[in-house]
């Protein structure tokens, strides 16, 4: 098919991935030929025309016909279900076109022409019926129906001009045609859809094996690939994949053996892979540098094979073999060490068969008898010469105990060819094979000799250090060439809750915790080895200092070893907490910025600390001496430093200096430093003191200062105004209030009826008297906070000090039928009359202005066990009691601003709050919105002396 061939053929095809293959072939097939129709039916009917002019055949209808196609083609690329039923819908419309071309027919009397036409639709639509169904039915079907088309057409047609029975006859033949082509159609098409299936199931089934191949080859560890002659990968697994750690795609540009290969073995890769090609198989070990740049040793087994289209191929194995080479270096290194071991001149070893005989034996162990090698392998082990009589049968007890599997221990006194004595202590080990049995036996034995010696001289060291031992302070150990203790003491022994027997016969990892005991057994064996050391060690919560010594004989030979062990925990915590207040200390002097200085007088040497140091601007570890350190000083403070300082070098006393410093760097600074001479045998050896740098007081000083001399100058500054303001307001003041009384007075005594002079005069009177009430508050409320009020204490009467203050403010109680009544006992004070004049006013001037009209008031007075009480209470207004907390601050009332109800400037309770508080008396206040307030005073008590009897009284 061409390109544009095919580019239109994929317009018809349909985009819809619910539909199958199948259903979108269908698809496009069926739009396809409606379109064709769609052109077909027009041109047709222009040809009628053509041929006879005079036919029956609207042109209109084709139209319609085609339009419809046309219109169907459209929609199904729009309607999802309308490409479902595609099928479906273009029979129906199959049928419509047979109907209406037998129609056609018969309404232009079966002429020949529209005779021909009719066979033609009838044949071409069965065809199309067959081309898009599976069923015979279908087909047979729209045959049936139209030949029942044409037998109805007969009927109602007036005139034929073509024999009923020819055409009949004729549309039989063409149904029998088309059915016998349907047929055979059908059943070709049920036999290749049943072969394709037979093949598709071949291939699943292929498949199929292929991934359980692939599976299986992904399973192994190994790395399975193929090559081509190129050396180009052609399959692989995922362990390539793995170790290479390239993907898919990068493998496939990679000639073997590639990057994973190192030059030098990359000749040599490439050789094996030719001569697999060569010789049709191969094997080779090569390096491979694998994902994370480790070289790994693989070996690989390749084979030739061919691939389907007859190309040769290596299929190639590689496996790694670095455990095997592991386990095989391994295994050389235990032979070697078992040769070693085997040939050690120390140790007289041999090998034996089960049945006993020797087989092998060192050079040591003939060594140690007049014999010959070939003398003794091949006797019976205790026939042989290393063994006396006596010996003989305990040998031959063991080795017969040692063929049955036991690991058998001994010890033998003997004698050399010279006669010499000797002892040697071994073993004998059997080597059993798979099945358990014994395949052969291991003899060992060393020479004990001077090890027997050895214990000997130690069991007299031991009862020599027994007395040491048990009243040492700490603990002491002795601990032989094996690590085992054979004799332990001491105190803190005990005080752990340990008991000699508790650890002679063990050693350290049968006691301690395994890290403990591995390092005691490294330092053991330096002291074994002549070295002493001495090492620290926590156990428990506590630190012990740890000494390994060793223990010599006569001669000077190390025989044991000791450990002792002092428990240190309470010397490291003093240290440490020396070391903490150290740090302590130098942080104590960075935070207060002092420093600590000491002048050896013997030595010449003056030390400082770090922050000395930085106080002079210095670093810490320069060098100092005292004219350095006194040139830093300014030029008018450095003699008398200098002069301070010789004194206490002379021994004449401390002394306390504070000059100004001079950095090197040009900063300024004040400090103070201060010395004290020390003695020794009364003289002077050093003169030890501290330096601070007091630049901050000083600033802060010189600041205080001036705000003094500010505050001062402030505080004159207000004496005067309070002054002024005493003498230029008040009199004016009282001579305003005296002629509004006056105008009032005359004004009434007129008859001005309607005149507004009197309410005049008495409006100038009131506010006049209230300019007045609140000068003197502020003036009291400045004197008091300034203490120019003077206070002086003295017995005060409360009763006669409440009774003559009511006396003066009921008439205002009066004028707003307030009920004021006074609840007096006995209540005598230590306080200033004049100040209980003005808190007693200020308290029920306040009561009367915050009470309503026929509310109550309470003045009360009582004797308390720590002083005189005076109570106000009113059921007025109250207030919120959050707004009581400031409610002693000036200017603060609990209704503000410009629409305040009640007037007064808020200075009465300030005033009273310090009165209070001049004469060491307290003031509280309970008050509740809407119920009312009580303020309650309470003042200093009179002493005995001063005490004397009152009456009570209730008004």
């Amino acid at each position: 098919m061409s390109a544009p061939d095919l580019d239109v053929a994929t317009l018809f095809w349909p985009n819809d991935d619910t539909l199958s293959v199948t259903a979108k072939s269908r698809v496009q097939v069926v739009r396809l030929l409606c379109l064709l129709g769609s052109i077909v039916v027009p041109l047709y009917g222009l040809l009628y025309r053509v041929v006879q002019p005079t036919a029956t055949d609207p042109m209109w209808v084709r139209l319609g016909i085609a339009g419809l196609l046309g219109a169907f083609v459209g929609a199904t690329y729009v309607f999802k279900k309308l490409r479902t039923h595609c099928v479906g819908v273009a029979w129906g419309m199959l049928y419509v076109l047979m109907a209406w071309a037998t129609a056609l027919a018969a309404a232009n009397q079966f002429s020949g022409e529209y005779v021909v036409g009719m066979v033609v639709v009838y044949a071409v639509s069965a065809t199309l019926v067959l081309f898009s169904s599976e069923l015979l039915r279908s087909v047979l079907s729209f045959l049936l129906a139209g030949l029942l088309f044409v037998g109805a057409a007969l009927l109602w047609a007036p005139s034929a001009q073509v024999s009923p029975l020819v055409l009949g006859g004729g549309m039989v033949m063409v149904a029998l045609l088309v059915g016998i082509v349907a047929r055979w159609v059908l059943l070709v098409r049920r036999r290749l859809a049943r072969q394709e299936q037979e093949l598709r199931e071949q291939r699943n089934q292929l498949e199929g094996h292929r991934r359980y191949t692939n599976r299986l080859l992904n399973a192994t560890d190994d790395l399975f690939f193929a090559l081509d002659e190129e050396g180009r990968f052609q399959w692989w697994n995922d362990r390539v994949l793995e170790a290479t750690g390239l993907s898919d795609d990068e493998i496939r540009d990679v000639d073997a053996p590639g990057p994973f290969v190192s030059a030098r073995r990359k000749r040599q890769a490439k050789q094996a892979i030719r001569r697999v090609f060569k010789t049709g198989s191969g094997q080779a070990e090569v390096p491979l540098r694998i994902d994370d740049g480790a070289t790994v040793p693989y070996e690989f087994v390749g084979n030739l094979v061919e691939d389907p289209d007859g190309k040769r191929q290596i299929v190639c194995v590689g496996r790694n073999i670095a455990d095997r080479k592991r386990r095989a270096r391994e295994l050389k290194r235990s032979e070697r060490r078992f040769r070693a071991t085997f040939n050690d001149p120390n140790l007289l070893a041999g090998v034996l068969a089960p049945d006993g005989t020797l087989i092998e034996q060192n050079e040591t162990a003939m060594g140690y008898v007049d014999a010959r090698r070939e003398d003794v392998v091949g006797q019976p082990f205790w026939e042989t010469p290393w063994w006396d009589e006596e010996t003989r049968p305990s040998i031959r007890e063991k080795v017969e105990r040692a063929a049955g599997g036991e690991y058998v221990e001994y010890e033998a006194d003997l004698e050399t060819s010279c006669g010499d004595p000797y002892t040697v202590a071994g073993s004998i080990r059997p080597v059993v094979g798979d099945d358990g049995a014994t395949v052969s036996m291991v003899v060992s034995a060393r020479e004990i000799t001077e090890r027997k010696r050895r214990e000997e001289a130690l069991r007299a060291a031991e009862g020599r250090y027994q007395t040491l031992i048990e009243n040492f302070p700490g603990g002491v150990f002795l601990f032989d060439e094996d690590l085992q203790y054979t004799l332990a003491g001491g105190r803190d022994l005990r005080e752990v809750g340990l008991a000699p027997s508790d650890v002679e016969g063990k050693g350290p990892r049968d006691i301690f915790p395994d890290r403990l005991a591995r390092e005691l057994e490294e330092h053991f064996r330096c002291a074994l080895d002549g070295e002493k050391n001495v090492f620290e060690q926590e156990m428990g919560g506590r630190r012990y200092l740890n000494r390994a010594l060793p223990v010599r004989d006569e001669t000077g030979a190390v025989i044991a070893g000791m450990a002792v062990a002092q428990d240190i925990t309470e010397r490291r915590r003093r240290k440490e907490e020396l070391e903490r207040k150290n740090d302590l200390f130098q942080q104590a002097q960075e935070i207060a910025n002092v420093g600590g200085w000491e002048f050896d007088l013997d030595t010449g040497t003056l030390t400082l600390t770090d922050q000395a140091y930085r106080i002079h601007g210095l670093s810490p570890g320069s060098r100092m001496t005292p004219e350095r350190s006194h040139a830093l000083y300014h030029p008018d403070d450095r003699e008398a430093a200098e002069e301070a300082f010789r004194r206490a070098v002379d021994g004449e006393g401390p002394y306390d200096v504070e000059a100004r410093l001079i950095t090197e760097a040009g900063e300024k600074r004040w400090i103070r430093t201060r010395g004290e001479p020390q003695e020794v045998n009364n003289r002077t050896v050093r003169v030890r003191g501290a330096i601070q740098d007091i630049t901050d007081q000083k600033e802060r000083e010189e600041a205080l200062r001036t705000a003094k001399a500010d505050a001062e100058e402030a505080n004159r500054l207000k004496s005067a105004f309070l002054a002024n303001i005493s003498h230029e307001i008040r009199t004016p003041l009282t001579s305003i209030i005296g002629f509004a009384e006056l105008i009032g007075s005359e004004a009434g005594g007129l008859d001005l009826p309607n005149s507004p002079l009197p309410g005049y005069a008495t409006m100038i009177e009131r506010s006049g008297k209230r300019l007045l009430e609140t000068l003197e508050g502020v003036l009291n409320l400045s004197k008091l906070q300034a203490g120019q009020m003077e206070m002086e204490t003295e017995p005060v009467d409360l009763v006669q000090q409440i009774r003559w203050t009511v006396q003066e403010l009921r008439p205002r109680a009066e004028k707003k039928d307030i009920d004021l009544q006074l609840e007096t006992d006995r209540a005598m004070a230590e306080a200033d009359e004049g100040g209980v004049q003005i808190v007693i006013r200020n308290l029920v001037s306040n009561a009367i202005k915050y009470t309503e009209e026929a509310g109550q008031i309470w003045v009360r007075s009582f004797q308390a066990e720590d002083g005189a009480v005076l109570v106000v209470e009113d059921t007025g207004i109250g207030m919120d009691p959050a707004v009581a907390e400031g409610l002693f601050e000036p200017f603060r009332q609990a209704s503000e601003g410009l629409n305040r109800k009640y007037e007064g400037t808020g200075v009465g309770l300030a005033v009273t709050n310090e009165a209070v508080s001049k004469m060491k008396g307290a003031i509280e206040v309970d008050t509740e919105k809407d119920t009312g307030t009580r303020f309650t005073v309470r003042l200093p008590a009179l002493t005995e002396e001063n005490s004397a009897d009152g009456s009570s009284s209730t008004t």
